[in-house]
């Protein structure tokens, strides 16, 4: 036969129930066929002839079927290869005749073979056939090889490159020595100050790695992460021939660049395995990031509660348990080196009651944290600020040397005091048994048939003993030094029900010219003789105003606003030499009355009149029709 098809493979899916499976070439006999399951996940099982399935149509040109006992599964590729052994069978006797069948089935028996390799070649990698690769061989022995990789060298030729190295970050490879001396622990050598690893917290790593590259510049950039300066980055070191012996570390400080090797300050994470004097190791290292921004000063804890110093970059508390902390004591600077003692003794320096707030948390750990709030000035010591506090929450406690957060936020301060409320009523006075009556002072009291009234000799009273026990009250003119009881003409006040009432008359004229501003109560304005004068609405609420001969101008006050509502008179009153010209206002914008019809003024000697006023708006005086006429 011609052989006109090349191919070799047919594959199918299996569905649960289906046993048979083609395959379109042909076969010389049923071993010929290797017949494959494939697995979703890729896993590939060989099936046996006779176990697992049989063949039809041996011998055909088109091929037959591959019949299985138990149908594959759902999922699974059945693959059907042919597979003939590189052998020759035929054999040609001398001078027999020659059978052109047998020769036939041998040359395509030799080209099934040629298609089979050709199926292989093109599963394989291959140079291009323009590539200038002068040689496909390496010829390293057996130990020279073991767990290194095939790849190519600075010519492009095939050779083995490296040892297995571990998976993440970069890597060096170095020889583990027991030695525990600080000092260069050889070319390409790595040491620990311990010789035990978990114990070890400095590494010795000399310049080169074990084949003699300089690696000492890398080595020395492991410190290079700023801010987060106890957490670095984190070192792998992990034996050559094997992952399961390995060590962690994380850099927790600074790389020291010593004679020919490098110090790496270490904090032990973890291990697996041990180590031996010689180990082939690889040294891998991954960086950490960079510190966000964590609010607050960066301090470390100290488990003491003594009043002091704690120490540079240190705080403490006065009390183990949290909830009984009552002081804080903070170093002067953080754990960076910064200073802070300017910073912190602010912290109390609010007028409100509560000063701020404190949150202390553990920056690796931010469920352990504590809260307080600040109640007092912060009061500055020695190298250190102490601050008073009260405990509002924490959880968890802090162990000796945590790396801290301690964030502050202020209060506002303290508002102004607010307007003071109505007066409450007054309840009713008790029952006194003695009650005495100073002459400068008093109070409302209650007399009863059973009670003492004991009345005292004082300013403005004068007690006078005789043979019937008689106590006798002289009344004194009030003056600016004495405000006692001041004596009147009767005709000048009627007293009713406890209560002294004005009459028409009642100031005389000769006392108008004599007041002064003492005289005048609280509630009158303390600007007399008021010409281009200015009345403060914020201060007062009635006036005297003694209007002088010729023109009295009223300037715009500047206190009303603020005042809506406010009511009150204004007592004009002549010299004695009466006939004021005149009484205007600087702006009839701020003084207003009623249809704008102006006050009609007595002009007569030490004349009076009263006018009410209501400040009605800002800027806005309404003056009403004198009430009074005192003439």
């Amino acid at each position: 036969m011609t052989v006109s098809s090349q191919k070799t493979i047919k594959s199918a899916n299996g569905d649960g129930s289906n046993v048979t499976f083609p395959y379109d070439f042909k076969i010389f006999a049923a071993g010929d066929l290797t017949v494959i399951l494939r697995s979703a996940t890729g896993t590939e099982t060989v099936q046996e002839l006779t176990t697992h399935y049989s063949v039809t149509n041996v011998g055909v040109d088109t091929g037959g079927n591959v019949v299985f006992e138990t149908a594959p599964a759902v999922g699974v590729t059945v693959v059907n290869r042919r597979n003939i052994l590189q052998t020759q069978l035929t054999d040609y006797t001398a001078n027999d005749p020659f059978p052109a069948e047998s020769h036939e089935d041998a040359l395509d028996r030799l080209t099934f073979i040629a298609q089979q390799q050709q199926e292989e070649l093109d599963r394989s990698f291959k140079v291009s056939r323009t590539n200038t690769i002068t040689s496909a061989e390496f010829t390293e022995a057996a130990a020279d090889r073991a767990l290194k990789s095939l790849g190519f060298d600075s010519s492009g030729d095939l050779t083995t490159i490296a040892d297995f190295l571990p998976a993440g970050g970069d890597s060096a490879q170095f020889t583990y020595s027991t030695t525990t001396t600080d000092a260069d622990p050889g070319s390409g050598f790595i040491r620990f100050n311990h010789a035990t690893l978990s114990s070890s917290a400095i590494a010795y790593v000399d310049d080169n790695e074990i084949n003699g590259t300089d690696v000492s510049a890398w080595v020395q950039s492991f410190d290079d992460v700023s801010g987060n300066d106890t957490n670095r980055g984190r070192i792998r070191m992990s034996k050559s021939n094997t992952l399961d012996t390995w060590a962690v570390w994380k850099v927790s400080g600074a790389a020291t660049d010593a004679s020919g090797y490098t110090k790496l300050v270490l904090t032990y994470i973890d291990s697996a395995g041990t180590f031996a004097n010689n180990d082939k190791v690889f040294l891998s290292f991954v960086a950490s990031g960079e510190d966000g921004a964590i609010p607050g000063y960066f301090y470390k804890f100290a488990t003491s509660t003594t009043d002091g110093d704690p120490g540079a970059g240190v705080l403490r508390f006065n009390h183990a348990t949290y909830a009984n902390v009552t002081e804080i004591y903070i170093d002067d600077a953080d754990s960076n080196g910064g200073a802070t003692q300017a910073d912190t003794a602010t912290w109390g320096a609010s007028t409100s009651t509560i000063k701020g707030y404190l949150h202390i948390v553990d920056i690796n750990d931010s469920s352990t944290y504590a809260r307080f709030k600040i109640t007092a000035a912060v009061d500055d010591e020695s190298g250190y600020n102490k601050i008073t506090v009260v405990h509002l929450a924490s959880n968890n406690t802090f162990s000796a040397d945590d790396e801290l957060s301690v964030h502050f936020t202020s209060v506002g301060l303290k508002g102004d005091t607010g307007s003071t409320g109505s007066q409450g009523i007054q309840g009713p006075s008790g029952d006194m048994t003695s009650f005495t009556v100073a002459g400068s002072s008093g109070s409302n009291q209650t007399i009863t048939n059973s009670n003492t009234l004991t009345i005292a000799a004082g300013e403005g009273i004068t007690t006078t003993g005789g043979a019937t026990d008689t106590v006798t009250i002289a009344g004194e003119d009030a003056t600016v030094s004495n405000k006692g009881i001041a004596s009147f003409v009767t005709a000048d006040f009627t007293v009713s029900s406890g209560e002294v009432s004005l009459q028409g008359v009642v100031v005389k004229t000769s006392d108008i010219n004599t007041f002064t501003k003492a005289q005048i109560p609280s509630t009158f304005s303390a600007t007399l003789n008021s010409v281009s004068g200015v009345l403060n609405f914020d201060t007062f609420q009635n006036f005297i105003v003694i209007l002088s001969a010729g023109a009295n101008t009223f300037a715009n006050p500047t206190t009303e606003d603020g005042n809506v509502g406010q009511t009150g008179v204004i007592i004009f009153i002549q010299r004695a030499s009466g006939n004021a010209s005149s009484l205007s206002f600087a702006d009839p914008t701020d003084y207003e009355t009623a249809g704008s019809a102006g006050i009609a003024l007595s002009t007569e000697v030490n004349d009076y009149d009263v006018v009410p006023y209501i400040i009605k708006a800002n800027n806005s005086i309404l003056l009403g029709t004198p009430q009074l006429n005192f003439g």
